[in-house]
């Protein structure tokens, strides 16, 4: 990546010493300081203590990693000549189809003065010195490197031969090419300029975008010199430079846009599975993940010239930016994605501090990329970089260790990947490891392995997830199951028991029934027995009372009052008689058309005769005399008798005797009221009074079986009426027979 952190490498090649001859010249040794190595062997050694299983797999890749170095970086052994300016000449061999490594011909000029021209550096060819291999590695500098080298072709050679300079990597702010005919005294108008640099505007002669490509025509009898210019301002400044025969530059384009286009669709191809896991399983570490794999991308769409392909053809900052941000953005979707996924917050909410000093320092990069401070702040990314990384090495193998699973073991692997990368291209890029620059591009193939492996166990964790769910949906329909058969069972019992209760409740009933029927008939035979004498004796009365004397009054009083006892006691016969005809359940009412002022008159008659000692205040609006309702009589002057009967009985034991009824019509109703100034009903439920046998609490001490309020109800339910029981806030109660009257 271009922005990671970096330093000046500490030996560029063995002459270093002869490269600094003047003040514009920068030494390359840059020796560390004692006690910082002391504390990285220290560091390093306690981490080996306890991470030995994981080491062996470092080493074995990073064994892997220094064996592909070897082998491409070594010198072929062709054949040199020598300028008459001191510059090395290297003979272009005739049908040289592969790559030709320029190890040993490359001079090297490190100068801080950026104002150096060509022109200058070709009066001091003092300040070049051999480079052994044709990697500059320089880490986070702003020097300006000047390379040289010079091309020719054999004396049997005589027809122009062309050859393609390679020149990488292809973020390299400023590169200048400079290709001219070796001729003595040499000014800089001899050589034709290419500038390639991503500062520049693209210019048509690179014919690449992924590397910095410049077509050269070697003539016969010719030495063709060329001198590049690399300067980064801030970031790590890296460069290699080989020649490619055409053929096999188009044959090895073809192959990295293939690989290159590989990439990017894996890339996709990760980053849409996410999404797909995100739908199915909100975790907000999909969302991390997904910003990490978008940094990666970015990043490589920058370094690999594709941003400046598409956006950037001009030059400017845009693809620096779009480069340098996406790294460090990168680190704080990275340090987000893996401390999500690894439950650091809860498992070890310690080592997530450091994940947390991560995502902050990756936000602080952000803005130091756009102030232009980079190559400062930089130097804090590795380390930070290397301290997460190691740690998240350290939980999944530790994971691992104690539950060696799938999810883990991809974990382990995906990890291991990771922190093998990240320390070969930060070697690279910091200039710590003489490593060549197509290294730091081996981070994409382990990125994007890493990525996989981390898929693969999020797709296991996923799985796991599933299968967890499904066992306990399994379980939960199983106890579902047992529940369901369980109340089935039980509701076969309490059927049964239903049915047997249903059989009792029928056996009461008919008995009940049966009881009715009996005191019914007992009463009817009582009203019988008792009419015949009674009605014998009023007749005897009246015999007597024409044989008195009309100046008898004394016995003639005497019959009256013998008179009335007897009239009262056949209305009491007559009421009770009604009563237990209308407690039983098949009373059916008969109704007639009937004034309201004849049932209440024929009801306060009655009353009169069964209440002793009871003043009684009838009150009969003017509206209601001529009312007419649809009633059974009898029925309903019985419900009054009883409300009558109810007020005085809990008014005597406050000492009142006073009972009101007011009969008024009110909205095509007629509303018979008594009042009363008794005891009231505060803090009773009005619907527990009416019910069947249910008497209030204040009512113990006074005898009573408390049907009379439910016999009134079922007689105004049975006149489509209804019935209104209130207490008053002077003490007593208002009972209300509201009923229908007739148009």
């Amino acid at each position: 990546m271009k922005r990671e952190s970096g330093g000046l490498r500490r030996s560029l090649y063995p002459q270093s010493s002869s490269l600094v001859s003047q003040q514009s010249a920068i030494p390359l040794d840059n020796p560390s300081k004692e006690g910082e190595a002391e504390n990285l062997r220290y560091s390093i050694g306690s981490y080996i203590q306890d991470n030995r299983k994981t080491l062996w797999l470092m080493a074995a890749m990073s064994f892997l990693l220094l064996l592909l170095a070897t082998l491409f970086t070594g010198a072929d052994p062709l054949h040199a000549n020598e300028a008459g300016n001191g510059i090395r000449v290297m003979q272009i061999p005739a049908g040289q189809y592969e790559a030709l490594p320029l190890d040993g011909f490359i001079d090297v000029a490190l100068l801080k003065d950026e104002r150096v021209s060509l022109q200058d550096v070709l009066q001091q060819q003092s300040l070049f010195a051999p480079l052994a291999g044709h990697d500059i590695n320089l880490g986070f500098v702003r020097t300006s490197a000047w390379i040289r080298f010079a091309l020719a072709l054999p004396p049997e050679i005589t027809e122009p031969q062309r050859i393609t300079l390679s020149m990488m990597p292809n973020f390299t702010d400023e590169l200048t090419t400079y290709v001219g005919l070796e001729r003595d005294g040499m000014r800089a108008t001899d050589f034709e300029r290419y500038d390639m640099g991503d500062h520049s505007r693209r210019s048509w002669a690179n014919i690449s975008t992924s590397a910095n490509i410049l077509p050269i025509e070697i003539q016969p009898g010719e030495t063709t010199s060329v001198y590049i210019r690399a300067r980064n301002e801030d970031a790590s400044l890296n460069v290699s430079v080989e020649l490619l025969s055409p053929r096999y530059y188009e044959y090895r384009s073809i192959i990295q846009n293939i690989v290159r286009g590989m990439w990017f669709g894996g890339m996709s191809i990760l980053l849409i599975i996410q999404f797909f896991f995100l739908y199915f399983d909100r975790k907000k570490f999909y969302v991390f993940l997904i910003l990490d794999i978008l940094a990666v991308s970015s990043t490589y769409l920058g370094s690999l010239g594709l941003a400046r392909l598409l956006f950037f053809n001009n030059g400017g900052l845009g693809n620096d930016y779009l480069t340098s941000m996406s790294s460090w953005f990168g680190l704080s979707a990275g340090a987000l994605s893996i401390a999500a996924i690894l439950e650091l917050p809860t498992r070890y909410p310690r080592i997530d501090l450091f994940f947390r000093v991560a995502i902050f320092l990756g936000a602080i990069g952000v803005v130091c990329v756009f102030l232009g401070v980079n190559r400062y702040f930089v130097l804090v990314a590795g380390p930070t970089i290397l301290t997460i990384t190691t740690l998240a090495m350290a939980v999944v193998l530790l994971d691992f260790t104690r539950s060696p699973n799938a999810q883990h073991g991809l974990n382990l692997a995906a990890f291991s990947l990771l922190w093998g990368g990240l320390i070969a291209t930060n070697g690279q890029r910091y200039g710590i490891l003489p490593l060549p620059t197509w290294v730091a591009g081996s981070y994409a193939a382990t990125s994007i392995m890493h990525f996989t492996l981390l898929t693969g166990s999020l797709a296991v964790r996923l799985r796991n997830a599933e299968t967890a769910a499904r066992s306990a949906d399994r379980r939960a329909l199983l106890a579902a199951n047992a529940a369901e058969q369980r109340a089935n069972d039980l509701v076969v019992e309490r059927t049964r028991e239903l049915a047997e209760a249903k059989a009792v409740a029928e056996t009461a009933l008919r008995a009940e029934l049966q009881t009715q029927q009996l005191q019914v008939r007992f009463m009817e035979v009582i009203s019988h027995q008792y009419r015949t004498p009674l009605g014998v004796i009023r007749t005897n009365l009246e015999s007597v009372r024409l044989t008195l004397p009309a100046g008898d009054l004394p016995n003639r009083q005497r019959l009256d009052r013998a008179r009335a006892g007897i009239a009262r006691l056949v209305e009491v016969l007559e009421v009770n008689l009604t009563r237990s005809k209308l407690q039983g359940s098949s009373y059916q009412p008969t109704f007639e058309e009937t004034k309201v002022a004849d049932i209440v008159n024929g009801a306060v008659s009655s009353a009169r005769d069964l209440i002793h000692g009871a003043t009684l205040h009838v009150s009969l609006a003017a509206s209601a005399e001529q009312a007419r309702v649809h009633a059974d009589p009898e029925m309903l002057g019985l419900a009054i008798i009883n409300l009558l009967e109810n007020a005085f009985k809990f008014s005597a034991p406050c000492g009142s005797t006073v009972v009101w009824l007011d009969v008024s019509c009110e909205m095509g109703e007629v509303h018979i009221t008594i009042r009363d100034r008794g005891v009231g009903i505060d803090g009773e439920k009005i619907e527990d009074l009416i019910d069947n046998n249910r008497r209030g609490l204040n009512s113990h001490q006074i005898k009573g079986t408390g049907v009379g309020l439910s016999l009134v109800k079922r007689t105004t339910d049975a006149h489509s009426g209804r019935f209104v029981l209130a207490g008053r806030a002077e003490g007593g109660t208002v009972a209300t027979i509201v009923l229908p009257i007739l148009g």
